[in-house]
């Protein structure tokens, strides 16, 4: 082999070698989803009225699609939570004439810490912040919802400054971005040194009491 040959051939693996490094970023770029579009598994709650009715709840399946009987697969791929009313609005009349649609996005979150029930729950995206405490139990005795943070996995996302801005102010799931999996952790008041003295107490006075009790027999 000539050293041409050799040069060709080398240029010819670089070429495919960057052809292969773009599909692969590409394909990584494709599957990027951001919080507030619609991720596989999520979940509408959809009425259509119209020659053809419809209700029921259905989730986006693999692919970001919606299987709707006799319309068939609708893309949700870059549509977000807020706007989805209006798109499938759009998107089935194509298929049936002036239909009347109602949607609402759900996701699905946990809400942990100092409430009455804590657990995972699939609500309305549109829901307040404040509303998802009170769909929750409510605010625990002991809690301090101005040190409540919301983590997507080990990373927060907001902080306690930020939720206690978006509770006043009345924003939604929808406008803080969360996403499927998110935890909401409602805070907790820091104890009191006398609180730890009471706790102490009601453990050790009945300790106490039974060991004099014996101690006496």
């Amino acid at each position: 082999m000539t050293a041409v040959s050799r040069y060709v051939g080398g240029l010819k693996a670089i070429v495919a070698a960057a052809g292969l490094l773009a599909m692969l970023a590409s394909a990584a770029h494709a599957q990027v989803v951001a919080p507030e579009e619609f991720h596989v598994g999520d979940r509408i709650a959809l009425t259509v009225e119209g020659p053809t009715t419809f209700s029921d709840t259905v989730s986006v399946r693999d692919g970001l699609i919606l299987r709707l009987p006799s319309i068939g697969d609708i893309p949700l791929a870059g549509v977000k939570r807020a706007n989805i009313q209006s798109y499938l609005t759009q998107a089935i009349g194509k298929f049936i004439r002036d239909p009347v649609v109602h949607a609402t996005a759900l996701v699905r979150i946990s809400v942990l810490g100092a409430v009455g029930r804590p657990g995972f729950y699939t609500l309305p995206s549109d829901m307040l912040l404040s509303d998802v405490v009170m769909v929750a139990g409510g605010p625990g005795g002991n809690a301090d919802l101005n040190r409540t943070v919301v983590k997507r996995g080990n990373e927060e996302v907001l902080s306690k400054e930020q939720v206690a801005t978006a509770l006043s102010a009345g924003e939604t799931l929808d406008q803080l971005q969360l996403a499927p999996g998110d935890q909401m952790i409602v805070g907790e008041k820091p104890s009191s040194s006398f609180d730890t003295v009471l706790r102490v107490l009601s453990v050790a006075v009945p300790v106490l009491t039974l060991f004099f009790y014996f101690s006496r027999r």
